[in-house]
This record gives C-alpha cells, structure tokens and sequence, in this order.
C-alpha cells in the first residue's frame, strides 16, 4: 500500500481516494499482465473473476443485513398492524353466526323480518343481503 501513497513525510493517503484498503488488497491479488495470447488473457480473466467474487461475498453480507432488517421490520409492523384485525373479523364472524342461530330460533316461533330488524339484527344475521351489496 505504500507504493500508492504519496510521500512517506506527508500524511499517508492513497493516490486514489475513492479506493479503500479492501478495494487495494482485492485489487492486487490479481497478477501483472505478462503473458499475452489466450493463456494470458484467460489468467487474467480468472483473477479478475475470483477478485470480483471477493468483492461480493463482502457487499452481499452487507446487503443481507441491510434485507434481514428491512424484513424483520416490516414482519413486526404487519404482527403488531394486522393481528388485530384478523381477530376482529373472526370475532365478527362468530357473532354473525350467533345472530343467525337467534334468528332461526325467533322465526321459528313466528318473528317477521321487520320485526327482527326491529330487535336490532343486523340484514346478514337475517339472510338478507345488505345494501351495498344490492344491485339496482
């Protein structure tokens, strides 16, 4: 590293600024052109992908981090949003299903439609559709 360094009485920064040591010690790993031809190239091209991979093994773990926190927030943000409102509408669910058995049992000794309206059943609990869901 002290090749790419100005000179040793001054405040020791690399030549190229944007680079850190990691970048410098992937970077050297690859070797100095010297063979030309298809051998050559193919060496340079096996150290330049073996460099590459190293690069990316490092940035990938950052990156997983970077997801596995995004993750684990949206996951604890849907639990504490969503949960409730599925044990809502489930608790809604059974209600209706209560309902329904009382309308049963209440037609079955002679209550009309708009007499149970008239006790408070909601149209579902009745059998009937309600109005948003009629078409006109």
């Amino acid at each position: 590293l002290s090749s790419l360094t100005h000179h040793k009485h001054h405040k020791t920064t690399p030549i190229v600024p944007h680079l850190s040591t990691a970048h410098c010690r992937t970077l050297s790993i690859m070797p100095a052109p010297k063979e030309g031809g298809i051998k050559g190239f193919l060496t340079r091209a096996g150290a330049s992908f073996y460099a590459g991979g190293l690069f990316m093994k490092e940035k990938g773990w950052v990156w997983a981090k970077k997801a596995g926190n995004v993750g684990f927030m949206v996951a604890t943000t849907s639990i504490v949003v969503l949960m409730p409102l599925i044990f809502e509408i489930m608790r809604e669910g059974q209600m209706i299903e209560a309902d329904k058995l009382q309308v049963k049992e209440l037609r079955q000794q002679g209550y009309s439609d708009g007499q149970l309206a008239e006790l408070g059943f909601p149209k579902v609990a009745m059998g009937l559709s309600p109005a948003v869901l009629k078409s006109s």
